[in-house]
């Protein structure tokens, strides 16, 4: 637990709504299942004994409490945030939203705790300008999954959209906030060139791993191969390990390999997903030693693999990008 002025933090806050997730999987079936980033992020977090504090909203008609550790506040007159998810049509899915609980206002954030890190995950809306700022003046470091600035829904259709980032409130934080991630489909509403001098900037591109933005660099960061089932929940799973990992002290490349390979385990699962014990434990070392993850070709097999490097070792920018092998 890092220090802030002599003041312990706490390690985490999360920011945003569960909501009731109704899912069309590619091959046409349909799932009804716990949704919202706060239900993946919390997840991980979980896996790896990190602690967090939620603040989130629901309405009296939610479904899973008996599956959360970290209850929401139930709004009575409220229904809960409801996503209609169709993977049917492609690579992209086609996105419409139901109901949408209540935002979450600063003076919901009613503890006076200091985070190490605060993460804003807003799926419908919910995290509203002053409640980011008030994230900002409780985390030591703030990251932000851009859909929780971005979005708009068709009053008509309910479908989701993006709007540009300059054109929302939030463009004016960005100085404040450390880190931004972004699917692919986001990244192309963000001026990466301005944006990356005010804040790092991360983007999620499936299959090809991802890429990290700051504002003189940039890093690709290779993919695990992965059988791909459902990928609702994918890129918070990956924000939760990139985020832990930049708990545990790791390096922002190190952090985003990290994000990446819960970001595969997620994607295998419908749902919320159950990580397997030796599963976690190639993550153990990980921690534990603050080692980092590089690939290389091992002769026995002849097929990529990743293995355990000390931190020295890393490369700093553009890496070999063949895939680890199969989870």
């Amino acid at each position: 637990m890092s220090t802030d002025e002599g003041v312990l933090l706490s390690p985490a806050l999360v920011v945003g709504h569960y909501c009731h997730d109704r899912i069309t999987l590619p091959g046409g079936v349909r799932v009804d299942a716990l949704g919202g980033s706060v239900s993946y992020i919390t997840n991980v977090f979980e896996a790896l004994s990190m602690k967090a504090d939620v603040v989130s909203k629901v309405g009296a008609d939610f479904l899973y409490n008996s599956q959360l550790l970290y209850p929401p506040i139930v709004v009575e007159n409220q229904c809960t945030t409801e996503f209609f998810a169709d993977f049917t049509a492609g690579e992209e899915r086609l996105l419409r939203v139901g109901n949408v609980c209540e935002p979450i206002l600063p003076k919901d954030i009613v503890s006076d705790t200091k985070y190490e890190i605060g993460l804003a995950v807003g799926i419908a809306g919910e995290v509203l300008p002053e409640t980011l700022e008030r994230m900002i003046e409780t985390s030591r470091i703030v990251v932000v999954d851009v859909q929780a600035l971005m979005r708009t829904f068709d009053p008509v259709t309910r479908l989701v959209s993006l709007r540009r980032l300059e054109e929302t409130p939030f463009y004016n934080l960005l100085h404040r906030i450390s880190y931004i991630k972004a699917a692919r489909n986001e990244a192309s509403y963000i001026d990466l060139e301005i944006v990356r001098k005010f804040t790092c900037v991360i983007v999620t591109d499936g299959e090809n791993g991802s890429k990290v933005y700051s504002k003189e660099s940039e890093w690709r960061i290779p993919p695990f191969n992965a059988t791909d089932v459902d990928p609702t929940g994918a890129g918070d799973s990956f924000l939760a390990g990139f985020s832990a990992g930049l708990y545990q002290g790791l390096s922002v490349y190190q952090a985003a390999l990290m994000g990446n390979y819960f970001g595969a385990l997620a994607v295998e699962q419908v749902g919320v997903p159950h990580f397997s014990p030796e599963q976690l434990k190639k993550l153990q070392e990980f921690r534990d030693t603050n080692v980092g993850v590089i690939l290389s070709s091992k002769p026995d097999t002849g097929g990529p693999r990743f293995n355990l490097l000390c931190h020295n070792e890393l490369p700093v920018r553009e890496t070999n990008t063949q895939k680890p092998q199969a989870l």
